[in-house]
């Protein structure tokens, strides 16, 4: 509480009461040196006289306690916020105790990441060292138990990952008080660079770092299935149409007329939607990072200096991720659009380095578009919870976005594919 500001507002609604200090003095029964102390900023009233002090002065307690008149809209936004600061200090203060009590560290200071949608991650100082305490989202896409293994084993190979703490029972992974499992790594410093905001250095260094991390992860064991067999059997557009007409519905009561447009236009899509059929088989498919796109990159001095947030790592099609890598990196897919000679020129610069087969080439528009198709980003964006679950409302859009270009330029693609393909058949 700013106590000068409140013995100004104080002495300012006396004045308009055309009360002296000792009137006022008076009708509170305390002596006018005790109204002069508060309206210099030298002292508060005791909680005994705020309730008659306001009543005087034509007040409330709260607006007293800020130090400024409010109307009913900015009272409840002001109350408000004090108390999600008061749940963010409690918060913090839990996080202390707990990270002292398994860890053994005396956390100094304490911010919430801004990043990622699904996780709760906090950067906290301890000493001279920075750490990252990471909840993963609980779901079947996410293997927070295999991401410690699997990070050292990259570190070994070459691959900047993230470097975990044991705890004081030497586990890497930990449970909180109400059963919630969570990883403490150390501090990764670095720039991270916006969805479709890549430059140039990033966008050719990217491409051979996961064509490095393909090969290096296919001698680790195997991991869980992501898109497979199954991925191509139970989604199917057809099918998922009818999802997106539940979250249409959703959007409509929320009186979110952009998102609704946006739905209207995907469920067109779904309309006319090819049917494609992939031989599994015949693509190549093995261990990926699962979500590598250039939020996940840390970056310093125009190097890729880390590579984070290896919990969704499991088995797809290894030209999957190529093709999305390079959605969420181009500035010109931000504009709804693929560039077909960036992401050709994108595509070799992998291919460098990566390996894929004539039939992972020629299937590579057609397996994203497909998968656009039938995935509903605007439902997950209506079902989280996550503090931070806006982004999943940026991915959508931009998803959206791409399926409408899958739409009207896909035979061009598919054609310049078909070239690169024998090329490297």
């Amino acid at each position: 509480m700013n106590q000068k500001k409140i013995g100004k507002f104080i002495a300012d609604l006396r004045k308009e009461k055309n009360f002296t200090q000792r009137e006022l003095a008076e009708r509170l029964g305390i002596s006018e040196k005790t109204v002069s102390k508060w309206e210099c900023g030298n002292g508060m009233p005791e909680v005994v006289y705020m309730e008659p002090l306001c009543g005087i002065l034509g007040i409330t307690v709260n607006e007293l306690l800020i130090g400024e008149p409010l109307n009913l809209a900015e009272l409840f936004y002001k109350l408000d916020r004090s108390r999600l600061e008061l749940m963010k200090q409690l918060e913090f203060e839990e996080l202390r105790f707990r990270i002292y009590r398994l860890y053994g560290l005396e956390i100094e200071q304490t911010e919430i990441s801004e990043k990622g949608a699904g996780s709760l991650t906090y950067f906290v100082t301890a000493g001279n060292q920075k750490y990252v305490v990471k909840y993963a989202s609980d779901n079947e896409m996410n293997h927070p138990e295999l991401e410690p293994r699997l990070c050292a084993y990259l570190r070994e190979h070459g691959i900047p990952a993230s470097e975990f703490v044991k705890n004081l029972q030497g586990q890497v992974i930990s449970v909180d008080e109400n059963g919630r499992r969570f990883h403490v790594q150390k501090f990764i410093a670095g720039v991270t660079y916006e969805y479709n905001e890549a430059p140039e250095f990033l966008f050719e260094k990217a491409a051979k770092l996961l064509a490095k991390i393909h090969m290096v992860l296919q001698t680790f064991d195997e991991l869980p299935e992501g898109i497979g067999a199954r991925f191509f059997q139970y989604r199917r557009p057809e099918m998922m149409a009818e999802s997106f007409k539940n979250t249409l519905q959703i959007a409509l009561q929320n009186g979110d007329e952009e998102n609704v447009r946006d739905i209207r236009t995907i469920l067109a899509v779904l309309e006319r939607f090819p049917r494609y059929e992939f031989e599994v088989s015949k693509l190549t498919c093995g261990n990926t990072h699962g979500d590598y796109m250039i939020s996940q990159l840390l970056c310093e001095n125009n190097e890729i200096k880390g590579i984070i947030d290896w919990t969704t790592a499991c088995r797809h099609p290894l030209i999957w991720e190529v093709v999305r890598s390079y959605i969420f990196m181009a500035p010109e897919c931000k504009e709804g659009r693929l560039d077909v000679d960036c992401f050709e020129r994108y595509l070799r610069i992998y291919l460098t380095e990566g390996g894929l087969n004539a039939y992972d080439i020629q299937n590579a528009g057609r397996l994203f578009y497909y998968f656009l198709a039938v995935c509903d980003f605007y439902g997950q964006y209506y079902q989280s919870l996550a503090r931070n679950r806006k982004i999943y409302l940026e991915q959508a859009k931009l998803a959206k976005g791409m399926l409408v270009w899958f739409d009207e330029h896909i035979d061009v693609l598919d054609k310049r594919l078909e070239q690169l393909a024998r090329e490297y058949a």
